[in-house]
């Protein structure tokens, strides 16, 4: 028997975890278990709740009155003694003065404070989605990873026996030796393969962890399940429910709308301000006096200061309108794109499951036994091999990719498309004619 190279002896550990992948030690990932965590403790969303609690605050703040000034002041007649009390000039004062904005700037700054408060709600709904998108992302690449580590290894001892047969062939005289070194390239070939994959599990890992919110070394169990999900829809109604539902074309719209109210307060601000006082003088004995006033504010600076703001402000509106039609036309193209890698990963992961995969086994099957019976040469049995095992490889690629794509469009639907846990799956819905395309 051929003894085990340097390559694979070093390999032992990611044999093991392709042991622990079959189901023996570990217990499996859940992608539902995964998405709740990432939704209690993700600091994303985290922040985007706190960005939202701190936007809530504001419409009351900036809807108040102003807050009034009071003033103590004493008046004396002369500067040699106190005459207080002796003095008809001499008074101790109290005065209360109260801005008052001109009507309507109150009311426009709590209402583009309140489509903030709107815009931060759409954001954190954003925000919840896209973690999940990172979530089932991440988690579709370990089961990829795992799946393929999984045929590799099933690959690797098929080889192994491949390669022990033709060893002993060449031992009688009956094989070849460049069907020995072949297969041996073969083996060194698939060990190589494996910790590659290996690797770019720990880095999958990796990505799953940071979208949850905890540390990047946390282990995670083989993803064993591929959670189900339904996918149904017409492009076109498809593209008109992203821009009526996504977060972030709400997000821009409450922008806008805040935008227009911001405007509209800019051209209040060219008005004047209010300033009434009321004073109350005490002179110690004598008849107490009061005082009344009323003032304006006057914006005088108005080409410097007040025009200026109102330029601003409205140059702001016109590019957070440009921002949302460019949003809508992308999100547009971006379910576009997303609906098409979705069908064709169901059109090829149908093509690989119904016809690739099962003949070449077939045929991977028909050239092991002309092999035995050499009918067939080691260099045929080796490619039949090779294709089986690209065939599998790409049919599990071609599962991740569509669960990808459906977590990719989960963040412009606004909607939970992959099913975690018990239940009817959900579907993509796009009218009630849609076609399955």
């Amino acid at each position: 028997m051929r003894s085990p190279s340097p390559a694979f002896l070093a390999l032992l550990p990611v044999l093991a975890f392709g042991a622990e992948v079959s189901g023996q030690p570990g217990p499996p990932a859940n992608l539902g278990d995964l998405l709740r965590l990432a939704e209690a403790q993700s600091p994303a969303i985290r922040a985007a709740a706190a960005r939202l609690e701190a936007a809530r605050s504001r419409p009351s703040q900036v809807g108040a009155p102003p807050d009034p000034e009071v003033s103590l002041s004493y008046l004396n007649d002369g500067v040699s003694r106190l005459t207080y009390g002796e003095s008809e000039f001499s008074a101790l004062s109290l005065t209360w003065t109260q801005e008052v904005p001109y009507p309507g700037k109150r009311r426009r700054s709590a209402d583009a404070a309140t489509f903030a408060v709107e815009g931060a709600g759409k954001v954190r709904e954003l925000v919840r989605f896209r973690v999940r998108a990172a979530v089932i992302t991440a988690y579709a690449d370990l089961h990829r990873l795992d799946r393929t580590l999984s045929i590799l290894t099933e690959s690797h001892e098929t080889l192994v026996s491949l390669e022990q047969s033709a060893r002993r062939r060449y031992e009688v005289g009956d094989g070849t030796q460049e069907s020995v070194l072949k297969a041996q390239t073969g083996i060194l070939r698939l060990e190589a393969e494996m910790a590659r994959v290996s690797e770019d599990r720990h880095a999958a890992e990796s990505r799953l962890n940071a979208a949850i919110g905890r540390a990047a070394g946390t282990p995670i169990g083989p993803a064993e399940a591929m959670p189900e999900a339904g996918f149904i829809g017409d492009d076109e109604a498809l593209q008109e429910e992203a821009v009526a539902a996504s977060p972030e074309i709400g997000a821009l719209a409450a922008a806008v709308r805040g935008g227009e109210a911001d405007v509209i307060l800019a051209r209040l601000e060219l008005k004047p301000d209010f300033i009434w006082s009321a004073s109350y003088q005490n002179r110690d004995g004598l008849d107490p006096m009061v005082m009344g006033s009323f003032g304006l504010r006057l914006p005088l600076h108005r080409a410097r200061k007040q025009g200026q703001a109102l330029r601003e402000k409205e140059s702001e509106l016109v590019a957070a309108q440009q921002d949302l039609a460019d949003l809508e036309a992308r999100t547009r193209g971006a379910v576009r794109e997303i609906t098409l890698r979705i069908r064709r990963a169901e059109r090829l992961v149908g093509l690989f499951g119904q016809g690739i995969v099962p003949q070449a086994a077939s045929t991977l099957e028909s050239a092991q036994a002309s092999y035995r019976s050499g009918r067939l040469g080691f260099l045929d049995i080796l490619n039949d091999l090779t294709a089986l095992l690209e065939a599998r490889i790409d049919q599990v690629a071609q599962e991740s990719e569509r669960l990808q794509a459906l977590a990719a469009l989960e963040p412009l639907l606004a909607r939970e498309l992959i099913r975690t846990s018990a239940g009817e799956a959900p579907a993509v819905t796009g009218g009630q004619n849609a076609n399955h395309r």
